[in-house]
C-alpha cells in the first residue's frame, strides 16, 4: 500500500505560491493579487521565506499582499489601470475616493513625473496627513508636556520620558522630527492615552494639548 510523501503537500503548497505570483500580467489584476494571497496564506510560509521563494524583494510582496485586503470594488477599479509597483502601498491604504483620485491624477500625469509622488499627492488631497505626519506637526510645547504627564502618572520608562522631552527641544529648535522619531513618538503618545495619562475630558484642565495629541495619534 502506497504512503503518501508527507513532504508532497508541502512542495505543492510552494509550487502553487510560485504559479500564482509567476501569473502576473496573465490575468485581470483583481485576480491575480486574490490569487496570490489566497496562495501565500496557504502555504504557511513566512513573508521573509516566501520572498525569497519569489525571488522578490519582501516588501514587494508585503504591497502585494496589503492590496489584497482591499474591497472587491476597490480591486477591480484598480484592475483597469496598470499599477507601477511603487504605487502599491500607497493604493493599499487609500479610501475608495482617495483611489479614484489617485488613478485619475496617473492618466493625467507626464511621462516623466513619478508615479509614487503623484499617487500620494493625490492621496493626500482627499484623505488628509498621515497619523506620522500629524505627529510630525506637534508643537514642542506637546512634547514636553507628554513628558511630564508620563513621569507623574508613572507611566513610561526614564528613556522613553526623556526621549518625548528631546522631541521637544528639537522641535523648538527647528529640527522637525524623522519618520522614524515620528513612529516611535506615536507609540509612546498611544501608550499615554491608553493609560489614562492623556484623554478629552482631562482632569488636569490641559484639554488643548490632549485633544491635540490625540487628533495626532487617532489611527488613519
Amino acid at each position: 500500500m502506497d504512503t503518501e510523501n508527507p513532504d508532497e503537500g508541502e512542495t505543492d503548497k510552494f509550487s502553487k505560491l510560485v504559479s500564482a505570483w509567476d501569473n502576473f500580467g496573465d490575468s485581470p489584476f483583481d485576480v491575480w493579487i486574490q490569487s496570490v494571497s489566497n496562495a501565500y496564506f496557504e502555504s504557511g510560509l513566512g513573508l521573509k521565506f516566501a520572498s525569497a521563494l519569489l525571488e522578490v524583494r519582501p516588501a514587494e510582496l508585503q504591497a502585494a499582499l496589503n492590496l489584497a485586503t482591499l474591497s472587491e470594488d476597490d480591486l477591480s477599479i484598480l484592475a483597469q489601470v496598470k499599477l507601477p509597483k511603487t504605487t502599491w502601498f500607497s493604493f493599499a491604504s487609500a479610501s475608495s475616493e482617495a483611489i479614484t483620485s489617485a488613478i485619475e491624477a496617473l492618466h493625467s500625469s507626464k511621462a516623466s513625473d513619478s508615479p509614487f509622488f503623484i499617487v500620494e499627492r493625490a492621496i493626500r488631497e482627499v484623505s488628509g496627513p498621515t497619523s506620522l505626519e500629524r505627529v510630525m506637526a506637534l508643537s514642542s510645547t506637546c512634547f514636553t508636556h507628554a513628558a511630564k504627564k508620563a513621569k507623574s502618572y508613572g507611566l513610561l520608562s526614564d528613556k522613553s520620558q526623556g526621549a518625548l522631552r528631546n522631541f521637544g527641544v528639537s522641535v523648538h529648535s527647528g529640527r522637525p522630527l524623522t519618520l522614524k522619531q515620528a513612529a516611535y513618538a506615536k507609540d509612546l503618545l498611544r501608550q499615554l492615552a491608553d493609560g489614562g495619562a492623556i484623554t478629552r475630558d482631562s482632569r488636569d484642565e490641559d484639554h488643548s494639548i490632549c485633544d491635540a495629541i490625540l487628533d495626532a495619534v487617532d489611527d488613519d
